[in-house]
């Protein structure tokens, strides 16, 4: 599929909570790329994490629709994965058991999860810990194991939901540098919301800047930094500091 096909369209999407009396975005358009990493940046409550649902099938719009490879959404699919802030891992299951989780549900051969969950394992990091609960782990590790389960199921999308938000800062980057490692090994489609712009530049193709809620498109930015790339390459290219500043100015004018 070429890189300027949309893998998913969003056609004047709408939605709206409390019984109707707020809207989080509306009439929002959109088209992600073949293989494209897409970061989406907004003020807090202007529904990116929404948006993101929607895209997954997990909560339906109120108005227009999402079609991911010609399809509209209407419930998750199996080429769609999804890592969330919290990790999202089961407390009673250990890390293999959780990463094998999906594939089983979709009842792969027993060859093929034991392969494909020994394989992502050994890519985020975690060769050891195959046997360890969640509480045993450190923050970083745990997301290091929802990013295993996404990863395992060989989704064509990957949507990631502030992935690495409620992590410290060094293993923010640490793990930062490990997803741009990743995505150079395997390229896939990728939608990433963050509050980061330094995040937003350093993993993104291209950058969505949203309006406050109702929210809307407020610029899409191309990030002409070339790949492959690492969170320190992208801080000290001559791009950074421009495409900083010119989100900065973005988000801040629609705050004030």
């Amino acid at each position: 599929m070429s890189a300027l096909v949309a893998r998913i369209s969003v056609e004047r999407a709408s939605k709206r909570f409390s019984s109707g009396s707020v809207t989080v975005f509306e009439e929002l358009d959109l088209a992600v790329r073949d293989r494209e990493a897409l970061c989406i940046l907004g003020p807090s409550g202007c529904g990116k994490t929404t948006l993101l649902r929607s895209m997954h099938g997990l909560v339906p719009l109120d108005a227009g629709r999402i079609v991911i490879d010609g399809a509209e959404v209407r419930a998750p699919r199996r080429n769609v994965a999804m890592v969330f802030q919290h990790f999202g891992l089961m407390p009673w299951k250990r890390v293999r058991e959780n990463v094998a989780y999906g594939l089983e549900l979709a009842g792969l051969p027993k060859a093929t999860v034991d392969e494909r969950v020994e394989r992502y394992i050994e890519l985020v990091g975690l060769r050891g810990f195959e046997r360890s609960y969640p509480n045993q782990l450190s923050g970083g590790m745990q997301q290091r194991a929802g990013l295993a389960r996404a990863l395992a199921v060989e989704p064509d999308i990957l949507l990631m939901d502030e992935p690495f938000g409620s992590l410290d800062a060094l293993t923010r980057e640490i793990l930062q540098d490990e997803l741009l490692r990743i995505y150079q090994l395997a390229p896939r489609t990728m939608v990433f919301i963050t509050h980061s712009i330094e995040e937003a530049i350093a993993m993104g193709d291209r950058i969505l800047v949203l309006s406050a809620r109702p929210a809307r498109v407020r610029e899409l930015l191309q990030v002409d930094i070339p790949r492959p790339r690492t969170v320190a390459g992208v801080i000290a290219h001559p791009r950074f500091i421009p495409l900083r500043d010119h989100c900065w100015r973005l988000l801040r004018e629609r705050a004030a």
